[in-house]
């Protein structure tokens, strides 16, 4: 990475300058990515738990459904779906952390069958509904936690990629500048002087007897 910069004296306080800025930028980036980590660690033991929940409801709503299989027959299966139940929606909260849009709260609304008694759903049927009820708002729920979980990964990866750049690639070039430029200057200084010994060594000595 090649840094262009003022020639001269002028060079060395825009170099400083530009340096001391990445090195605050910097660490304002591995803040964030700390911070970041510890956000990440707390998600993952909300998406294990929520994993866990809904595998337990979803274990118990097809057991539900089993049991209402084998006492009604899919016949019973069947005529109990015919009716008109309107899709359940999901409404999803947001929150940012960190700078970061993430899913925070899933809120099911389910439209019960109020007609699937009457339409000879047994009371395992009506058992297997509310479960699997319960079982889509511990999908919903894990949905969140996952969706959050990948966007902070996101982040931190994206986060991880500018520090990295800033501290493997723009300081150490500008350090270079730095020190090249040192050197030219102090090359410059030594010429400088060595002129000025050579014009004060070759002048003629006024106080001189003749």
């Amino acid at each position: 990475m090649r840094v262009r910069h003022p020639q001269g004296r002028a060079g060395r306080p825009w170099l400083a300058h530009r340096l001391a800025v990445a090195r605050r930028g910097a660490g304002v980036l591995d803040e964030k990515y700390r911070a970041l980590v510890r956000e990440r660690a707390g998600l993952e033991s909300l998406v294990a738990r929520a994993a866990e929940e809904w595998e337990t409801l979803a274990t118990e709503a097809a057991r539900w459904l089993t049991r209402a299989l084998v006492l009604g027959g899919e016949r019973q299966l069947a005529v109990a779906a015919a009716g008109e139940v309107a899709p359940a929606d999901v409404r999803v909260r947001w929150r940012t952390v960190l700078g970061v849009t993430c899913p925070a709260e899933a809120a099911v609304e389910t439209h019960a069958d109020t007609g699937l008694s009457a339409r000879g759903g047994s009371a395992a049927l009506l058992a297997a509904a509310a479960a699997h009820r319960r079982a889509l708002d511990a999908a919903a729920a894990l949905a969140v936690a996952e969706g959050a979980l990948r966007r902070i990964d996101a982040e931190m990866a994206t986060t991880a990629l500018r520090r990295n750049a800033i501290e493997r690639h723009w300081i150490p070039a500008h350090e270079a500048a730095v020190a090249a430029l040192d050197i030219s200057l102090e090359e410059g200084e030594r010429e400088d002087g060595a002129r000025v010994r050579w014009v004060t060594g070759g002048a003629p000595d006024r106080t001189r007897r003749r």
